[in-house]
């Protein structure tokens, strides 16, 4: 019997032994569980890899159908069009096995060219691919499978017909293609069989499969024999976790009854899931034959395999936790590198690229592909040198890390800026396995830095405001420089509109324009006037520029400005300076030259008239020299101010040196108006100035040019021509002004080349002489012709002597061309001698040649060479001013002259104011009146009374006289009465050719009421005179009517002359038994009738109705002078 001890132990041992036993059935029950549970662990692992790797697989190949479709469009560019594309399509095929053809369709999908022609002209319907929305948007769209090789030959998949596994289908991918002008899609038909037969390789061994499925839970293919393409909730139970999940694994049940371990992965660009599914049987079939062994040798081994089942349960759990944690680690690793927008790089310890996630190809350009096996350097831009990556480098061996910033060139060549970061990873013997290196890519970020940096320091330190305002004008920042032009703090003004620094100068209109052209062109700049918090207006130059979004919608204003009122005024001082005389005030020379410009410009345009007064002080140096300059400076000052009271309002006057001004009389309605003004200047500057208690005292010499003139003057000849005039105002007395002669400046400047032609047309002989008769205006007879020169000129016709003859005064020239007439009139006296003829000729003589001292001799040599012209022939006509400048001289020539036959008259007499005594001692037998005297005397009483005195003068010295210049029958009539019966004008012929003369002589006869006109008594000069008073009357009172004079004649009836010659010189008591005297005096009270109504009239402004009815003035007019001269033949 066992004692209690030992049955206490065998009881112990066998309990134990249960215990152990138990604890041993225990460990291998849990055993088997968790290597059961292991295998399922490691199947659902191996499916994920499965599951990423088909995935991955293919959305590359997809990738290459987008890069297909961006590869035709540079076609397009290059003129290939959408029906030549098939080589290409083919060509394009070739290296891609998992496409069975590629086709272009048009908007409607029809087939527009394939990679196999079979297809061309086949419609797709386009609705039934897969995402429908955003149809423009160049994306991937994968449509439901057709059964069949390709789509020729094939038919789409229904709900209602799904695709038979056994016969082969295709999966068709449409991409809109991009740079076409009219819609076309890229269509590519995928071939399962391909990506069937990968997997089917793979997962042989394990017995598993894969499925390739669209978002919307369509199987496009599969590996299963029992699965159909085409058919929809193919997912089955991981349906619900596609929606919330990218990825993730489970086991389930399939409808043929197989338990399988499944793993799914959404792809990350296109709308497809990828599920590998391994057969759960054959990831348990090795555990079953580890629970079988095990069994096996249960009862030898209980105790050994329970504690090695403890063992490994232990160590099982161990292993699992490591599993577990090693797996979290990868895990997270896999989602950092993958989802990292960083570029992350692993290499061998030699730097052998080994690993790139895909941001590595967004960052540096280069695909995975091509960066495998590389070393990194192959992305070095060149900037850094060698002895920079030694450094690199050095670090990175003795610190096991190495961050900064370094440049890159990308794939397509330009330098881009990376944060680089590298790490040594290393095992647990610390030995080198790996570099990582993360690239960050911070070129645009260091540029917005440097430009943020930029901006705030422009906008800090800028010397111009610079203010940000919302769209309503509130502003929203400013800068230093706002409130140092503003005064404003930068506190007082945030929040608040803009306008609150308008000055009010500028109106809505200005505003209304400048937001108009702000909102047109996103921009204005200009000047403006604004309000500082001081309340002191400002100028500012101001831009302002809209910020907008990418809509063009406006964000903020941004406003810079500048306060430029210092400038304003500096321009103003400058503009002064440059402009105004520094010590009158006067505009100076430059200042007037536009005041000129402009003057011309508006006479011109409103056909008025001006004038430029050129003025220069008399006495004034001597005011310098002896009061100083000092008071010569207050003397011009004054006389500033008081020559500019003398102008009218809108004229200019200038200093433009020294005693030297200029005024402009701008807008003057006719010569005569600017007399005013001229007298007021010379007033003005003659007046006594009181400086320092002395009075100075100057006078002005004047000159005056007007614009227009007959000739296009400029600004700067009319200056040259009112300085010419002021010389000769200052020559002839100076305190005058002298107007400048246009048409003797022209004459002036033609002096010298009318000299050269007109002794080029002596030497061509192209002068001849026209003769105009002298007659008896009483009898008939004709007493003698003139030789008058005329210039046969080949251009301008026959030319006048004052056409040329102005041009030989005082010049040799004129000598000769007196010769060459002298003796040409000497010729033509033998020639019309030779004819019968006998008429004398009279020649005009130049001083200069009668001054020659053998002018004698030169005539009797001439006279000499004609010897048939005898006493009487010739006559010399010399002028009145020429004789009375040497009288001896001429008296000597004279007598000289008459001893050879050769008489002598005075020309032009009247104009010399010859003395009695002058007179009686030149022995001149003719006097010949100038025709300026004659022409104007039946309106001229003055020059009626001139011409009635020579008469009278010739009468008394018993001369002989000629009036010149009898220009109508009315001249001759008038002559006739005053008792001067010679007359030479063109009222009896105008001058002829010598050839015409003979039978002008033989055609002539007087004007009938010449003959036997009686001679007016003493007694009816005052008659005659009246008849002058009457005419001059009337073209007074006419050209007032005109606007030719400011004034009209005496309109009052008693108070005209002719009215005074009625009733104060005889008139009336003369002729008072003549019937006409009634009706003369009648004709007289219905002129001054009419011409006081005219006169009213005008100054009602009716100046048409005045103009219209002028006529009937000069009817009366003539009707009364018709009726005078009746009272002289009773």
């Amino acid at each position: 019997m066992l004692s209690s001890e030992v049955k206490r132990r065998h009881v112990l041992w066998v309990l134990s032994a249960v215990v152990l036993a138990i604890g041993w059935l225990s460990a291998l029950g849990f055993t088997l569980w968790r290597l059961r549970e292991d295998a399922l662990s490691n199947g659902l692992a191996q499916a994920v890899i499965h599951a990423r790797h088909f995935e991955e697989h293919l959305t590359q190949t997809m990738q290459l159908i987008d890069f297909a479709a961006e590869n035709i469009n540079p076609l397009y560019k290059n003129g290939i069009g959408p029906k030549d594309l098939g080589p290409r399509l083919r060509e394009l095929l070739r290296p891609m096995p998992y496409l069975r053809s590629i086709a272009v369709l048009d908007e409607h999908g029809q087939v527009l060219d394939s990679s196999n022609p079979a297809n061309i002209g086949m419609v797709i319907d386009l609705q039934g691919f897969y995402p429908s929305h955003n149809p423009e948007a160049p994306i991937l769209r994968i449509g439901n499978p057709w059964q069949g090789r390709d789509f020729v030959s094939a038919s789409i998949a229904t709900q209602a017909a799904a695709l038979s596994p056994t016969e082969p289908h295709l999966v068709p991918v449409l991409r809109r293609l991009s740079g076409t002008e009219k819609t076309q899609w890229l269509l590519t038909a995928i071939n399962p069989d391909y990506f069937i037969n990968y997997a089917s390789n793979l997962m042989e061994s394990e017995h598993g499969y894969v499925q390739w499925l669209r978002y919307d839970d369509v199987l496009l293919m599969s590996a299963s024999p029992h699965e159909r393409a085409g058919t929809a909730g193919a997912a089955g139970h991981f349906a619900q976790g596609i929606a919330r999940h990218e990825q993730g694994v489970l086991e389930q049940q399939l409808p043929t009854g197989q338990q399988v371990l499944t793993a799914y992965r959404v792809s990350s660009r296109f709308p497809i899931v990828v599920a590998a599914q391994i057969d759960r049987d054959a990831v348990l079939a090795q555990w079953a034959t580890e629970a079988r062994r095990l069994a096996g040798i249960f009862v030898p081994s209980l105790l050994a395999l329970a504690v090695v089942g403890f063992a490994a349960l232990r160590r099982q759990q161990r292993l699992a936790q490591q599993q577990a944690q090693l797996d979290e680690e990868r895990s997270l690793a896999a989602s950092v590198f993958e989802s990292s927008s960083d570029a992350i790089i692993i290499t061998t310890p030699d730097a052998h690229i080994l690993s790139v996630n895909p941001a590595f190809e967004r960052v540096t350009g280069y695909s995975t592909a091509e960066a495998l096996n590389l070393n990194p350097r192959f992305m070095a831009s060149g900037v850094q040198d060698s002895t920079f990556y030694a450094q690199m480098w050095a670090t990175l061996l003795r610190y096991g890390h190495w961050e900064g910033e370094i440049f890159n060139r990308h794939k397509q060549g330009h330098l881009y800026t990376v944060l680089l970061r590298i790490n040594a990873v290393k095992d647990a013997a610390h030995q080198l396995r790996h570099y990582v290196g993360t690239i960050t890519d911070v070129t645009q970020k260091n540029a917005a830095q440097e430009q943020l940096k930029l901006a705030a320091s422009v906008f800090s330190h800028a010397r111009e405001g610079i203010m940000i305002t919302s769209p309503q004008g509130d502003m929203i920042e400013v800068n230093a420089a706002f409130s140092r032009i503003t005064g404003y703090r930068r506190d007082e003004v945030i929040g608040k509109n803009s306008n609150m620094l308008s000055s009010g100068r500028q109106g809505a209109d200005f505003y209304a324009n400048m937001w108009a052209e702000l909102s047109d062109k996103g921009r204005w700049t200009g000047e403006i006037w604004n309000r500082r918090k001081s309340g002191e207006v400002y100028a500012e130059m101001l831009t302002i520029s809209a910020v907008c979004d990418v809509h063009a919608k406006v964000l903020r204003y941004v406003a810079l400005f500048s306060d430029i009122s210092q400038q304003k005024e500096n321009e103003k001082r400058l503009e002064h300076i440059a402009h105004y005389d520094a010590l009158t005030g006067l505009p100076n020379r430059v200042l007037l030259a536009d005041r000129l410009r402009q003057a011309i410009v508006q006479a011109g345009r409103y056909a008025k008239k001006l004038a430029v007064v050129f003025l220069d002080l008399d006495g004034f140096k001597a005011i310098n020299d002896t009061y100083g300059h000092a008071m010569g400076d207050k003397l011009l000052i004054e006389l500033a101010v008081r020559m500019q009271h003398a102008l009218r309002d809108g004229d200019t006057i200038a200093r433009i040196g020294g005693d030297e001004f200029v005024a402009v009389l701008a807008g003057l309605s006719q010569h005569e108006a600017a007399g005013v003004v001229l007298d007021r200047l010379l007033i003005a500057a003659a007046q006594p100035v009181l400086t320092d208690g002395v009075a100075l005292q100057v006078s002005a010499s004047v000159g005056v040019a007007f614009f227009p003139q007959s000739e296009e003057v400029d600004a700067d000849q009319l200056l040259r021509q009112a300085d010419q005039a002021m010389y000769q105002a200052k020559v002839t007395g100076k305190n005058r002004y002298h107007v400048f002669d246009a048409e003797q400046d022209r004459h002036l400047r033609g002096h010298h080349e009318g000299l050269e032609n007109i002794r080029q047309a002596l030497q061509k002989d192209e002068f001849a002489l026209y003769y105009q008769p002298k007659v008896n205006m009483r009898t008939g007879e004709v007493v003698g012709a003139e030789a008058l020169i005329r210039w046969l000129h080949p251009e301008r016709g026959v030319l006048a002597p004052a056409a040329f003859l102005p041009a030989l005064e005082s010049d040799e020239l004129a000598v000769q061309m007196g010769e060459w007439v002298l003796e040409t009139a000497m010729a033509q006296i033998e020639t019309w001698k030779a004819q019968g003829l006998s008429l004398p000729v009279s020649v005009n003589m130049d001083a200069r040649q009668l001054q020659q001292p053998d002018f004698v001799t030169r005539l009797r040599h001439l006279l000499a060479l004609h010897p048939h012209i005898g006493a009487g022939d010739l006559e010399l006509e010399v002028l009145e001013t020429n004789a009375l400048d040497d009288i001896p001289g001429i008296s000597r020539l004279m007598d000289a002259c008459h001893e050879m036959g050769v008489g002598f008259a005075l020309d032009d007499f009247g104009t010399g104011y010859s003395s009695l005594t002058y007179l009686r001692r030149l022995p001149a037998k003719l006097l010949k009146i100038d025709q300026s005297f004659v022409r104007d005397m039946l309106d001229d009483p003055d020059d009626m009374a001139i011409l009635e005195g020579v008469l009278g003068l010739a009468r008394v010295f018993r001369r002989q006289v000629i009036a010149e210049g009898v220009e109508t029958v009315a001249h001759g009539v008038m002559l006739l009465r005053l008792g001067c019966e010679w007359g030479q004008g063109y009222a009896i012929a105008r001058p002829m050719p010598a050839t015409e003369m003979p039978n002008w002589l033989a055609t002539w006869r007087p004007e009938p009421s010449w003959l036997h006109l009686p001679h007016a008594q003493r007694d009816d000069l005052p008659l005659l005179f009246a008849m002058v008073e009457h005419r001059a009357w009337v073209t007074g009172i006419t050209s007032y009517l005109r606007g030719e004079r400011s004034t009209a004649p005496v309109l009052d009836l008693q108070n005209c002359r002719f009215s005074h010659w009625l009733q104060h010189e005889g008139g009336r008591k003369r002729h008072a038994d003549n019937a006409m005297l009634e009706k003369i005096e009648q004709l007289h009270q219905k002129i001054h009738a009419q011409a006081e109504a005219l006169v009213a009239l005008k100054h009602q402004g009716q100046e048409e109705i005045v103009l219209e009815r002028l006529p009937d003035i000069y009817v009366l007019r003539d009707a009364l002078l018709e009726k005078l001269p009746m009272l002289l033949e009773v």
